[in-house]
């Protein structure tokens, strides 16, 4: 089933698509949501709130990429039981040392009005990846967004450790240099 038939089965509330939907993306969301979590049992949780999550939001939403869709809802979902269960503790795993290499560049949300400016900022940063070469882009979304460890990461794009690590330095340095122009930072 192609992701368009899925979100038309979303639309006429047929549950058969979340069956659908788990089979066709559900391996690679646990895995963005394990990496997160470090726990299948939770991240299997994550992957579960996430459809939940699809059930409930198409529609009114129609995702045009449904498998981001999903994997970005089960996302969320490890994060947030990540920041639940790390409020205070500030250890060395992977999602807390990607989430800090971001921090000099990217604004957290602290009130409406920020959450605003944040949509606006993702926006942003979408144009930015767009105009990114391909492995620059890859190498961001690998370690930013899908969390994958430097080592995961430099191993599928074919680098040492070492040359990702430069490549995401620069990559932060253009992103808060493109920011900065457009008067986000």
């Amino acid at each position: 089933m192609t992701d368009e038939q899925m979100v038309q089965h979303l639309l006429a509330r047929d549950p058969s698509a979340l069956s659908v939907l788990q089979h066709t993306y559900g391996a690679g969301a646990l895995a963005v949501a394990q990496r997160i979590v470090q726990n299948r049992e939770t991240a299997e949780e994550c992957v579960q709130d996430a459809l939940l999550a699809v059930w409930e939001t198409v529609p009114p939403q129609r995702p045009e990429r449904l498998r981001h869709y999903f994997i970005a809802l089960a996302r969320s979902s490890a994060l947030d039981r990540y920041r639940a269960e790390h409020r205070e503790k500030r250890g060395g795993k992977e999602v807390t040392l990607a989430l800090e290499e971001l921090n000099e560049c990217i604004p957290g949300p602290e009130d409406v009005e920020d959450q605003v400016a944040v949509k606006a900022l993702g926006e942003r940063i979408n144009v930015f990846l767009a105009a990114l070469p391909e492995r620059e882009r890859d190498a961001f979304l690998r370690r930013y967004y899908y969390l994958e460890p430097l080592e995961d990461a430099a191993k599928a794009l074919g680098l040492t450790r070492r040359h990702l690590s430069v490549v995401l330095f620069r990559t932060r340095k253009k992103l808060k240099a493109f920011l900065q122009k457009e008067d986000l930072l």
